[in-house]
């Protein structure tokens, strides 16, 4: 059985963790920063699809709007 053992300081409360526990809470520790970092990335992930959708329709007005002309300038 895992035993976990506390000893009082008159300062501060110091808790002694197994090896099983100290790889346990290691795993959740880099668990969670991976996260964290993954979660950093979709943000610019999104944000760079959002601006290259706004950009895409602003591309395809452009070309709607050359077509327009050269439909005007060559039915004169």
């Amino acid at each position: 059985m895992i035993k976990k053992t506390t000893e009082k300081r008159s300062e501060n409360t110091e808790i002694k963790l197994t090896e099983a526990e100290k790889v346990m809470l290691q795993e959740i520790i880099l668990t969670y920063q991976s996260m964290k970092l993954m979660s950093r990335f979709m943000k610019w992930i999104a944000f760079l699809i959002f601006l290259l959708i706004l950009d895409f329709s602003r591309l395809m007005d452009a070309i709607d709007n050359v077509i327009a002309h050269l439909k005007q300038l060559f039915s004169k």
